[in-house]
This record gives C-alpha cells, structure tokens and sequence, in this order.
C-alpha cells in the first residue's frame, strides 16, 4: 500500500485527500475577520434581498420575533431592595412607572419612530439578516434624557484601519484584547466620520471565533437552499403557465388561404405566442408535435418542504415552525418540537435580556435620577438601584387543562414558585395577585365569591 495513501487516511474520515475528497480544501489558518471580511458585505446584501423577497426567510424572522419579543416585548421587574432586604414596593412601582412612561416612542427612540417593544423586534432583526446591529445612546435635556439610535453596518467608516496606535477593523477601533474602544460611524456620507466611544454604543451580534469583531448574517448557513427553492417554485410556476396554454392547432387542406382565423397584432405580423384556449390554423405541409404538459410537478411539494425542513435546521427552528405546516403532527410531536423551538427562542431572549435591554435599563435608571425625575437622594449606591428581574414573552399550551394541572401539582409540592408559572406564560405574578386581590374584593362587595381565598378585611373595613 502507498504510504502516502496511507497516510492521507488515517484518523479522520473527514480528512481525506483521496479521489473523492481532494477536491475540498478549504481556507484555513486565518483570523475570522480575514476570512469573513472578503464575504460579509456580499452576504449582508443577499439577506436583505431574501428579506424583501423570500417568505421562507420572513416566515422564520417573524417566528422568532414572534416567539422571543411578542407584542409587549421584554419588560423589567425593578428589583430594589430596602436595607434589611425587603422589597422595596413604592420604590419599585415608582421606576416602572417612568420606564413605561419612557418607552413611548416619542421618549426612548431618538427619530420619534418606535416604542422600546418595537426597537427590540428591530434590532433583532438586524441581527439576523445583517449579522450585526448598532444602538447608540444619546442624551438630551429633559426628564428623560436618555434616547436610542439605532444605526447599521453601512453607516461604519471602513476606511479607518489605525488610530492612536489601535487597529481599526472596518469601523470598529479595539485594543490588544480585540475589546472595542470606539466605534466610527459616517451619518452623513458628505461630513467626516465621527469617533463614538464603546461605552455609548451597544454591539448586538453573534460571535462564533474569539478572533470575531464584526457579525455575520445569520441567515448565510441557508441562503443559497432558500434561494434555490424559490427559483424552483417560480420555475414551476412559469412551466404551470406554459402548460396552462396548450393550444388547439388545425390544418386545412385549403392551399389558398385558411379557413379560420389567424391573429395579427398591430403591425399585421402572426402573433408569436400562444394564450389559454386559441386556436391557430397552419398552413399546408405544416405540422406540430403534440405537448403534453406535466406542470406543476407532483414531487414539488416534497422537494420544497425538504428544503423548508433543512433551512429550519439551519435556523434552529422545527419544520412545523417556519412552514405553519401542522397537517402531519400529533399532540406528543407538536409538544415536542415546541418545547427545542422553545430552548431556540430562550437563547435569543436571554441575549437580548444580557446585551440590550439590561443595559439600556441601567442607562434609563441612571439618566432619570441625574435629571431629577427619580428622587434618589444616595444614588452614589447605583447597582441597588439598577436591579432588575426580566420577563419574557411566555407560550400557550395545545393543552391548557393539562398544563394548569402540572403547574398546580408543581407548585403544592414545592418544585415551583409563582414567579416561574407567571413568567413563564409571560406575566408579573406580583401583579397577578394584584389584580386577584382586586378581582376578589371586588366580587366581595357585589355578595360574590371567586375561587381562592379571600382578601382579609382591613382595619378601617372592621371599625365601619
């Protein structure tokens, strides 16, 4: 046997360099931003254009968004603590109170455009089409300084590859660590770039190498098979067309002209196509072949929801999820692929949680005391002020009598809290027994009585 044969075979499989894998060779032994610099720009672009024209890669984007955001977005809990470590309810209420205040959109974006809920749902779509999204804050006089803008790859300057001794990686200046130090950004093609400090700028993208700065669309790993399927289903559909205009043709055996009528158009030439139903005469010795249309093909089902099952692979999502295709799915398969799509949208809520809404809320907490808003005489003490829980978007079971009887069983045998059952269908459970307290009383005052137990009357309540 060849030794270097042998050689080329040995360990890996994967590795081989033989008749049949001599072919893959692929770029190795750089930097991730030098092989993803040649490409990201051109693979940026391709998603967009998938975005705008490809349902596959909306129906994806609007499941994640659907499932990780929801209508009401990501909302906080403020979490201060008084100093024997009880809740600090008036506290509290009075900070989400100025958030929700704040999250209007003539308060929080600084174009006037959006509510907070709708920035998340956009910077997350950035993410995934572009790679990479970027949210700048800004503060202005007033009772809420603070203002989001949010800003995308086009607007770096990508000329700048040195300052102050630091490397510049098209627009992003970092240290010897690859931590950013500033980023520069063009707003306006005409003016000078402008150099904003990392510290004012929130980053939002997917790092896959340590040698990674910049993001890459996350949708590059499918785009060339969702592409690939939706030229084959307009292939399909012109070749349906076509065959959806067989024509009748007749000879005549009349040599002196034809019996029926032949169609000219304006400049009195035969008409060069064919519609649904005509009927064209020939002239004698003329002949056609017979077509016999067989569009739209019966195997195009199966071959685009293979495709569709693949992307959805690709994009961490169920077949059933990206194709809302659930003809084939029991309640035990359904309650399965839920719960993987589930761990999927849990990732990007708690990347958002980490990397967008925290640090926007520390920015708001912070702006509204310095401009007097919040009344925090000690604010010197900032990370008690700060604290937050997060709650997220929660789902709804196929079956819902089963589900409230498994949180019920969990939560008499101590497995689980009310604050786990809330949150996970999305609520505030403090506000849940708010309410509850005020639903009981008042069915009390009408001589009703809901289920659960009542509220103890108050003093003044006993005294009257």
């Amino acid at each position: 046997m060849n030794v270097r044969r042998w050689i080329r075979n040995l360990f890996y499989d994967g590795a081989k360099q033989d008749r049949l894998g001599d072919g893959w060779r692929p770029v190795g032994g750089r930097t991730a931003e030098e092989i993803d610099k040649p490409s990201r720009f051109l693979l940026m672009e391709r998603a967009r254009d998938l975005e705008r024209n490809s349902d596959i890669v909306e129906s994806a984007i609007g499941a994640i968004s659907r499932n990780a955001i929801g209508a009401n977005g990501i909302i906080p809990q403020a979490h201060v603590l008084k100093a024997n470590g009880d809740e600090d309810e008036r506290r509290n209420d009075t900070i989400e109170a100025l958030w929700r205040e704040w999250c209007r959109q003539e308060n929080c974006d600084v174009a006037g455009a959006q509510t907070f809920s709708e920035l998340q749902s956009l910077v997350l779509r950035r993410r995934i089409v572009d790679g990479e999204v970027f949210v700048r804050k800004i503060y202005v006089k007033g009772r809420f300084p603070l203002r989001l803008q949010v800003l995308e790859p086009d607007q770096l300057d990508k000329s700048k590859i040195e300052h102050q001794g630091r490397k510049v990686y098209e627009g992003i200046e970092v240290d010897e660590y690859l931590r950013p130090v500033a980023y520069w950004f063009l707003p306006d093609p005409l003016k000078d770039p402008i150099r904003v400090p990392a510290d004012e700028v929130i980053h939002l993208w997917h790092r896959k190498r340590p040698t990674q700065v910049h993001g890459v669309s996350e949708l590059a790993i499918v785009m060339q098979r969702i592409k690939d399927t939706k030229e084959f289903i307009d292939a399909e559909l012109v070749a349906a067309r076509i065959a959806a205009c067989f024509a009748l043709f007749v000879r005549t055996p009349n040599p002196g002209g034809f019996t029926g009528r032949m169609d000219k158009n304006s400049a009195n030439q035969p008409l060069q196509s064919i519609e649904p139903g005509m009927i064209q005469y020939l002239g004698m010795g003329e002949d056609v072949v017979e077509a016999k249309p067989n569009h739209p093909a019966t195997t195009a089902k199966d071959f685009v929801g293979l495709q569709q099952r693949l992307s959805g692979a690709g994009l961490g999502m169920s077949y059933e999820s990206l194709s809302r295709d659930l003809s084939q799915v029991s309640y035990s398969s359904v309650r399965q692929g839920h719960l993987e799509d589930r761990k999927n949208y849990e990732i990007f809520q708690r990347y958002l949680v980490e990397h967008f809404c925290r640090p926007v809320w520390e920015a708001f907490v912070e702006s509204v005391a310095l401009s007097g808003a919040l009344k925090i005489p000690d604010f010197y003490g900032r990370e008690r002020y700060v604290s937050a829980r997060w709650i997220t978007p929660g789902w709804q079971w196929v079956d819902p009598l089963k589900e409230v009887n498994a949180a019920t069983q969990s939560l008499l045998i101590g497995a689980s809290t009310l604050e786990e059952i809330c949150g996970g269908k999305g609520a505030d459970w403090q506000e849940v027994l708010r309410q509850r307290a005020r639903e009981q009383k008042f069915a009390a005052d009408l001589g009703l009585t809901l289920g659960g137990s009542p509220p103890e009357p108050t003093q003044e309540e006993k005294e009257e």
